[in-house]
């Protein structure tokens, strides 16, 4: 037979013999046939071949030389002179077409483009990658017969095995061709190279020199273009029916030489430096071994279905001997080729996998993990053993995610086979641990739920150790979501598991039925439903209390962990909450979630008999203080939940409702709405100790508070009682959420209608309660003089300026601050200080913060009274800003008397004194500097709001006295402070900013302070010396912990920096916004503090240039008439009344050349007071 696949035989010479001896006269791979050019060949070059063939006859060293060839290739592609000019004169003819742009020229040579003899549709990229994917019809050949899509991939396999038969290197040719197209090849192998086995290494090593020579840097099978995404998936496909063809008509065992050869063709790619060749080949391979692995499947079940069928025949009386020895021959034959089969599946692996499962390329380690788990599934008479199984467990560590993440989807393929778990057990005690590190410390969320998933399966098996379960378990805390929800299920079991043996304790869920009867299912007392929800508490406990990270580090709210959300601090048991509702029922059971938490099960052992199951049950539902708040949470996400639903469910549009589902959702709604109403006092008399559960309860106050619910009518004195509870929470707890919260509350009551007078008058109560308080505690004291106040009063009166800040927020504080006091003691008549306007006690309280020189004070005594002091200032800032809201509206709809005027101008001017005595007394890096300069600016913007008042009464002016500029003096102090910020925040962040010089009276009385602002970024530690909270006890803890905890010590520290870090910004671009408002509104000397806050414009964040972003604006619509000033590098002087500072502008001109500001005329700065 012609081109037989055997040593020693050839096939007949081709039709086209000058073809062939073209094609086989060079073994470098180059193509001998001389390419077609674009353009034609110049006349004269440095150094030209005659023809294409000359390059045999260079010497050794021009033709090994790259640079050489490079240079050849692109002189090449020149074109001709005489073109050149032809297309001159052209272009001089036709001077209304648009010049053509240059080609650039790689070392000064011309560049000329080859193409092949086949047509060229498009114009090849600059990569020479366009044609990634080769044309199926323009390629020809098996390539056209399996992409054209005009026949089955099996009758493309089956003609291929005719053409076998007649021609088998031929054929074999066919392959490896197919092969190389695939991997954007357009070099092919001939017959001869595949008769010549010996030199298949050879070969392939001159078609990857050829290839490489393309500089090519993608390939079809990982193209993305449309029919890449296809090309693999049939790549594999015929791979896999060409295998099974070769099957069915017997030459898998009677050809052996043709899987042999494709062996070597294929295994000898596989190992190439080119990586399209050794991908692709190692797909090929692959595809073919899963063939096998199925036909191996196949034969192994027919040997013992025939042997079964043997066994049966040969048995009983009617035994059918011949039958039975046919069988067994059958079965013998399907053994013997079973074991031919097995040592081709061997040596493939050995070839194959063995060097490609940890191939360089991800791409290509991704697929032979995929592949092996084919195997392992298909075959596991072969692949199902610990020899195999092992290299899974070893790409379990691979350094790229993918192919973590595809063993691992493996993997769970194998545990979902209960049958295969005995098999698993061993590989499951190696690599367990890893698996486990896998779902908790991943850096890839994917890899992570997907192992998590796994988890899951080898717990269900008993595959996990009590440890691994809760380490899973903790993952419930997880800030990705992706984990979270890939945990719930794993969670979830876990409780059920710890509920079941809690069940188990009390005799089994019968003997509870029979004993306690209906009551085991109630959700009036204790029962089952309440053990299931002891246990998810007290699992949730256990593992929040394992969090050192959390549990010590990230605590900024009432109770030990709450996470930062844009708006608030919100518990993390939400968040756990929120995943679990969708899975678990009790989760959503929010009516027996309140009548547990209502239930006072602290007596539970008294009543029943010791010992009997009622009692037990009692005694299991006992819940902890921290239980009890963690119940707490999960009942504000069941009811905030149901509530969504129900207003989704009334304003979905999909499908129309009949009148009765309406009217029984509206019911629904409003029954839920006033049950919600009715639950919350309770909550607050059982839970109204403690500020933490307090907090959980007055959540679900704004639950009620919806707009879906506002249009149901409520009972008012339902309504008057939750406000009376509410109002007790507020006089009854310090702490400021929980003031936050009763506050919220109350100003959302007072946006209902029917609610506004009592909510008024709820208010008022407050105002008279919280000021009577107030003035009890002050006494006769003088309050200008700092530290005549023991800690006590100290912290009393902060709480108690803490509520009136509150209530200064939500309602007009004037009608209370103005009024006098009546005198009711003999004390307190003879006191000035006990009979003075509110409003004079809280100035005299801003006065406090004033820091005498040379003082010594306790820290945190100070920290208390600069507390204080501050406090005070924002209610009179509120104060302020009431008073000259309610002028504005006075001047525009009446007549407002002289005397108001002069009042609120005389506590406006105390008010500032006050502010600016502080501001004169600290160093511009204290905190309280900071705070201070916010409400003084604050104070000014407010004031210049009334020159664009247009007064009801024409001509009166006497009001703009309210509206006063920041003095020059003032302005300087405020943008020390600002500076000094801006040094903070560069020293925790590690940047590096622009030093602003100070003039000589500055640094005359510059006040020792802070280090370089380049240097370090600034350890916590130091960071706190700042700050009001101190990290002593996380540095003991960090002394006292062990090597095991230092990574998670390393791991709180940089959560701290960066929440410091993330604190710092906010307050710089904060006052940055102060500053700006104030340039707006004209209240401060514009060119000095544009300069300043331009220094480090593009130094300080994205987040700072949005800031300064509003100045440009502002800067563009004065453009027309600024006059034009010649930009320029130099230093930059901020001129001021009392004292220069030099900005050196050190930033090159070409960076920042927004830096330099222009000149402006002082009409146009003015021209924006009443903007």
């Amino acid at each position: 037979m012609p081109g037989v696949l055997l040593p020693g035989m050839s096939s007949p010479p081709s039709d086209n013999d000058e073809e062939l001896a073209s094609t086989n006269k060079r073994r470098s791979g180059r193509v001998s046939k001389k390419p077609d050019f674009l353009v034609t060949e110049p006349a004269s070059t440095k150094r030209k071949r005659a023809t294409p063939h000359d390059d045999d006859d260079v010497n050794g060293a021009e033709d090994t030389s790259d640079e050489d060839e490079d240079e050849d290739e692109a002189e090449d592609d020149e074109p001709a002179e005489e073109e050149l000019r032809e297309r001159r004169a052209m272009k001089t003819k036709n001077g209304t077409k648009r010049p053509a742009a240059k080609k650039p020229k790689t070392n000064g040579a011309p560049v000329r483009i080859p193409i092949r003899s086949t047509p060229a549709k498009k114009r090849p990229s600059k990569k020479g990658n366009a044609s990634t994917v080769p044309n199926a019809k323009e390629v020809g050949g098996l390539y056209a017969e399996v992409f054209s899509g005009g026949k089955a991939i099996e009758e493309v396999a089956s003609k291929w095995m005719q053409r076998f038969e007649q021609h088998e290197s031929n054929a074999l040719a066919e392959i490896v061709n197919f092969v190389l197209k695939c991997a954007g090849c357009e070099s092919e192998v001939t017959n001869y190279d595949i008769e010549d086995v010996d030199g298949a290494t050879t070969r392939v090593g001159d078609l990857q020199d050829e290839f490489q020579t393309q500089n090519v840097s993608d390939y079809p099978i990982i193209a993305k273009t449309k029919f890449a995404t296809t090309l693999k998936a049939t790549l594999v496909e015929f791979f896999g029916v060409l295998v099974k063809t070769i099957d069915a008509t017997g030459a898998l065992f009677t050809s052996p030489e043709l899987i042999d050869n494709l062996h070597v063709w294929l295994t000898t790619m596989t190992s190439a430096q080119n990586r399209p060749f050794r991908h692709t080949a190692t797909v090929a391979s692959l595809a073919v071994m899963t063939a096998l692995t199925e036909i191996g499947k196949d034969l192994a079940a027919a040997a013992a279905t025939a042997q079964r069928q043997s066994e049966n025949m040969s048995k009983g009386k009617g035994a059918n001997k011949k039958r039975a020895s046919g069988l067994l021959q059958d079965a013998t034959a399907a053994q013997q080729k079973q074991a031919a089969l097995d040592a081709i599946l061997q040596d493939w692996f050995d070839t194959v996998f063995i060097h490609r499962y940890r191939d360089v390329d991800p791409k290509v380690r991704v697929d032979c993990a995929q592949a092996l788990g084919d195997w392992i599934l298909a075959y596991p008479d072969v692949f199902f053993d610990g020899a195999h199984l092992r290299y899974l467990g070893w790409v379990l560590s691979d350094s790229h995610w993918p192919a973590r993440f595809e063993v691992v989807k493996q993997l769970r393929r194998l545990y979902e086979k209960k049958d295969r778990l005995a098999g698993l057990k061993t590989f499951t005690e190696r690599f367990r641990a890893r698996m486990v590190e896998m779902a908790t410390l991943d850096s890839e969320p994917t890899v992570r739920a997907s192992a998590v998933e796994l988890l899951d399966l080898l717990r269900q098996a008993g595959f996990l150790e009590p440890d691994d379960i809760d380490a899973v378990g903790r993952l419930m805390f997880d800030s990705e979501s992706r984990v979270r929800k890939a945990v719930v299920h794993f969670f979830s079991s876990s409780v059920q598991e710890i509920y079941e043996g809690k069940v188990e304790e009390l005799g089994g869920e019968e003997a509870v039925t029979e004993e306690l009867g209906d009551s085991a299912e109630s959700a009036e007392q204790p029962g089952l439903p309440w053990l299931h929800l002891k246990c998810l508490v007290e699992v949730l406990d256990i593992y929040d209390q394992f969090d050192p990270e959390m549990s010590k580090h990230a605590t900024r709210g009432p109770g030990d962990n709450y996470r930062l959300h844009a708006e608030e601090l919100e518990s993390r048991f939400i968040i756990v909450a929120e995943t679990l509702y969708p899975s678990m029922d009790n989760v959503k059971d929010w009516d027996t979630l309140a009548k547990y938490l209502l239930y006072d099960t602290s007596d539970g052992g008294q009543n029943g008999v010791s010992g009997d199951i009622g009692s037990q049950l009692r005694t299991f539902c006992k819940l902890s203080d921290r239980e009890e708040f963690i119940l707490l949470e999960i009942l504000n996400v069941s009811i905030r939940q149901h509530v969504s639903n129900l207003v989704d469910s009334a304003v979905e549009k999909k499908g129309k409702k009949t009148k009765r589902q309406r009217d029984d959702l509206a019911d629904e709604q409003e029954s839920t709405a006033r049950e919600i109403t009715t639950l919350i006092p309770q909550l607050l008399k059982r839970f109204g100790d403690s500020p933490q559960t307090v907090l959980a309860v007055l959540r679900l106050e704004r639950i009620v508070s919806l707009s879906a619910f506002s249009d149901f009518q409520q009972d008012p004195s339902t309504y008057k009682n939750l406000l009376d509870d509410i109002e007790k929470q507020f006089l009854s707890h310090g702490s400021d959420e929980v003031l936050n919260e009763a506050s919220r509350a109350l100003l959302r009551a007072k946006a209902y209608t029917d609610l506004g007078d009592v909510t008024e008058e709820k208010i008022d109560e407050l105002w008279d309660e919280t000021l009577e308080t107030f003035r009890r505690l002050v006494g006769s004291k003088n309050l200008t003089v700092r530290g005549n106040l023991t800690s006590k009063v100290v912290d009393g009166l902060t709480k108690t300026m803490a509520r009136i800040e509150r209530l200064a927020a939500i309602s007009n504080p004037v009608p209370h601050l103005d009024v006098t006091s009546a005198a009711t003691t003999k004390s307190q008549r003879q006191s000035t200080a006990a009979s003075a306007p509110a409003l004079e006690l809280l100035t005299n309280l801003i006065r406090r913060a004033v820091l005498e020189p040379d003082v010594q004070e306790d820290r945190s005594y100070a920290l208390a009274e600069d507390t204080l002091s501050l406090t005070a200032a924002r209610v009179v800032g509120f104060y302020t800003l009431w008073s000259l809201s309610h002028l504005r509206s006075s001047l525009e709809e009446s007549n407002p008397p002289d005397s108001s005027i002069d009042s609120l101008a005389t506590s406006r001017d105390a008010f500032i004194s006050a502010l600016i005595e502080v501001l004169a007394s600290r160093l511009p890096s204290a905190p309280i500097a900071t705070d201070i300069s916010l409400i003084l600016l604050d104070t000014h913007i407010a004031g210049a709001s009334l020159r664009g008042v247009t007064p009801k009464q024409k001509g009166r002016e006497d009001f703009l006295a309210l509206a006063l500029d920041v003095s020059p003096d003032v302005t300087t102090v405020v943008l020390k402070v600002f500076g000094a910020q801006e040094q903070r925040f560069a020293r925790v962040t590690g940047k590096h900013i622009e030093k602003v010089k100070e003039g000589r009276k500055a640094r005359k009385n510059k006040k020792p302070e802070e280090r370089p602002v380049d240097a370090d970024p600034m350890d916590e530690d130091e960071l706190d010396k700042d700050l009001e909270e101190s990290d002593a006890e996380a540095e003991v803890d960090a002394e006292e912990s062990s090597d095991d905890d230092e990574e998670e010590q390393e791991g709180a520290r940089e959560a701290r920096h960066m929440h410091r870090a993330l604190t710092a910004e906010q307050r710089l671009c904060e006052f940055g916004v102060k500053l700006v408002m104030a340039i707006l509104a004209g209240v401060v000397d514009e060119k000095p503090v544009r300069k300043r806050l331009e220094v480090n414009k593009t130094k300080l964040g994205a987040n700072y240039k949005e800031v300064i972003k509003l100045l440009e604006e502002k800067k563009k619509g004065k453009k027309e008439v600024k006059p034009k000033v010649e930009k320029k590098k130099e230093v930059l002087v901020v001129e001021s009344e009392s004292e220069d500072e030099e900005v050196e502008d050190d930033v090159d001109g070409e960076e920042e050349p927004e830096e330099v500001v222009e000149e402006e005329p002082e009409a146009e700065v003015e021209s924006v007071l009443g903007d």
